[in-house]
């Protein structure tokens, strides 16, 4: 079966434009992805000076933003006999509808609702620090990548956090 973001009526590109904040993408990292698309779309080979050019960027700041992509698991680099292959598919696993947030709905319901299940004592107690040592938008943030990677506990909350600071 195919997946959802590969059906022909599924327009990619708005749906990237519609979510990178919640994706918590830069406007360096969304550029970089929606020009990965057009390349898709339009059957051409993904090359860095087409990026830099593009992105009038040098290299140095292309791989930054590549690093960053893939750390998040939006983009996956591989290799075939023609050089280098972009996959930005995973982007699309993400489901940004977890993270709308009413005004009235609770940062803690809403990492329940993330989780699938009521935090513990000690969940909660973990979460207060984090967001304490850390903010609530470095912590719902680090919540998106752990989802994307489905990856719920608060160590690898702590974890992204840590790296995300040093």
């Amino acid at each position: 079966m195919k997946k959802w973001y590969k059906e022909s009526y599924f327009d990619r590109k708005n749906w990237i434009l519609e979510n990178f904040d919640k994706l918590g993408l830069n406007s360096d990292e969304t550029l970089l992805i929606l020009l990965i698309e057009l390349c898709k779309i339009n059957r051409k080979a993904v090359t860095y000076d087409y990026l830099c050019q593009k992105l009038n960027a040098d290299p140095k700041q292309i791989d930054k933003i590549i690093a960053s992509l893939v750390a998040k698991h939006y983009l996956k680099l591989s290799t075939n006999s023609k050089g280098l292959i972009f996959d930005i598919d995973s982007i699309f696993e993400f489901d940004p509808e977890r993270y709308e947030i009413a005004e009235n709905k609770d940062l803690y319901d809403m990492v329940a609702d993330v989780f699938g299940k009521p935090l513990s004592p000690s969940e909660l107690q973990k979460m207060n620090e984090l967001i304490d040592e850390y903010s609530q938008k470095a912590f719902i943030e680090a919540l998106r990548i752990a989802e994307a990677k489905r990856k719920l506990k608060m160590a690898y909350i702590e974890g992204i956090l840590r790296n995300e600071k040093s």
